[in-house]
């Protein structure tokens, strides 16, 4: 109460308060070894198997200075620790000579939802071989 007695009015200002909301820190996964940053990409991918002799075609999901994500339809033809060959096309220019395809080492497998379909991950044999990541 003031000192004159009367009651004093609510003030008609309503107190705001303000929130700070910050993006939420990046999680990192302490398994992501990558040491090299992917690209998505999408593009007609083959495969040649020097174990089998076989081609097999896929389609890139991601590529980087280190390796390559692909998805083939052949699921169980290859395995991790498998050798193989391979090129992408990048426009007209699909068909190569063998001297052309770049050597890797599939170093994981895994089947999609799809059964008809496996996603290899391959590591370039030779890291001068990723002049195939552009």
């Amino acid at each position: 109460m003031p000192a004159s007695g009367a009651p004093t009015k609510p003030s008609s200002r309503k107190k705001t308060r303000s929130i700070v909301v910050e993006p939420p820190a990046p999680v990192l996964d302490e398994r992501d070894r990558r040491q090299h940053t992917r690209r998505p990409t999408e593009h007609s991918a083959k495969l040649f198997c020097p174990k089998s002799g076989r081609f097999l075609s896929g389609r890139t999901r991601n590529i980087s200075a280190g390796g390559i994500l692909v998805e083939i339809g052949a699921p169980g033809w290859l395995s991790a620790g498998d050798a193989v060959q391979l090129t992408i096309a990048f426009g007209d220019r699909f068909i190569v000579p063998m001297s052309d395809l770049v050597a890797g080492t599939i170093i994981r497998t895994r089947q999609t939802d799809n059964p008809e379909i496996q996603t290899l991950a391959i590591a370039y044999d030779n890291c001068a071989d990723s002049a195939i990541a552009g």
